[in-house]
């Protein structure tokens, strides 16, 4: 089936599930999401559980059947990795420690089998995409000392190879770049740079992909232009799988702290984020550049979060107002 070209929609970061399990308030967002203007797909999370919700994921699979036939969906595995690492150091698709790399490998097979059970359910490979990580995170000592002793492009190349070989059911391994750790500042996530993964994907040679998110690439290094250069990075390298639009601010602001990785509106919807109208309208003519021809396509993303308590109205209108925000920059 042909999917129609717009945003794909992180389903859960403004979710009504992260204050809590109301089932009726989810089910009445989880529709209204998937009928604002632009919205043409779903960002899904994987959660250590296994569940592709944080309360029921047979649940949200059953209600991913009643949505648009020609919806597609994007499944990100950012819960269940940093939860595996608060547990473990070492886990990681990317980790030189074999039981963390074999850990990562698992945790990877059982995403793929996620994967078939939502194909399954609606009857069609409605999965484009599998958000990976090159977890496990920079080991630490003081600022500008940063040793990197458990993660390397070796290892990661090696798992792409040993993954490419589980049934995906036609969705495409991508990796999602992170903020790496830059020696001036705290990373957020401090997983591989990005250099470091096109490496990988290009040694493994499997055909799987990069993502950037704006915001992310911006908490690297603290820089706006960021984004760009990593976009123009991975289109030469031929491996650009997705752009996400997510903002952050280098203030505090109702979303979480100054330079966090809390998916922030674009501005002026919440007008301390960085990701104004111009940043958007940059990135816009850098992807001028992406292929246009046949799958696998450049897909666009838009992830954003809305202020704990929201009601599910206020919700959806943020939504709206994000979406509006980034259509009218040319996103």
């Amino acid at each position: 089936m042909t999917r129609r070209a717009g945003l794909i929609l992180s389903s859960y970061a403004a979710a009504p599930a992260l204050d809590g399990r109301d089932p009726v308030a989810e089910a009445a967002f989880l529709s209204g999401a998937a009928a604002l203007p632009h919205v043409t797909g779903l960002e899904i999370p994987f959660y250590a559980t296994g569940r592709l919700h944080k309360y029921d994921g047979d649940w949200l699979v059953q209600q991913i059947g009643h949505l648009p036939a020609d919806f597609s969906y994007v499944l990100t595995t950012i819960p269940d990795t940093m939860d595996r690492l608060g547990a473990s150091v070492g886990f990681g698709l990317a980790s030189a420690d074999l039981e963390g790399k074999r850990a990562a490998l698992e945790r990877t097979a059982a995403a793929a089998e996620a994967v078939r059970t939502l194909n399954r359910t609606v009857g069609r490979k409605a999965v484009r995409a599998v958000h990976l990580y090159s977890a496990p995170r920079l080991s630490v000592g003081e600022i500008g000392t940063f040793t990197r002793t458990t993660a390397s492009v070796e290892a990661l190349a090696d798992s792409l190879k040993q993954l490419a070989e589980y049934d995906w059911d036609g969705a495409r391994p991508v990796l999602e770049h992170c903020d790496a750790a830059s020696g001036h500042y705290p990373p957020v996530k401090g997983f591989l740079q990005l250099d470091q993964e096109i490496e990988a994907v290009l040694a493994a040679g499997t055909g799987a992909g990069v993502t950037v998110n704006w915001a992310r690439s911006v908490i690297e290094g603290r820089d706006t232009n960021a984004p760009d250069r990593h976009v123009e990075l991975a289109l030469q390298a031929g491996v650009l799988a997705g752009v996400v639009l997510s903002g952050c601010s280098s203030q505090a602001t109702a979303y979480g702290g100054a330079w966090d990785d809390t998916h922030l509106p674009p501005a002026p919807v919440e007008p301390a984020s960085l990701l104004t109208s111009g940043a958007i309208r940059s990135m816009a003519a850098v992807l001028e550049g992406a292929p246009t021809g046949p799958e696998p396509e450049v897909y666009r993303g838009l992830k954003v979060s809305a202020p704990r308590g929201a009601s599910v109205e206020q919700r959806l209108s943020l939504l709206a107002a994000s979406i509006d925000a980034a259509c009218r920059a040319g996103f």
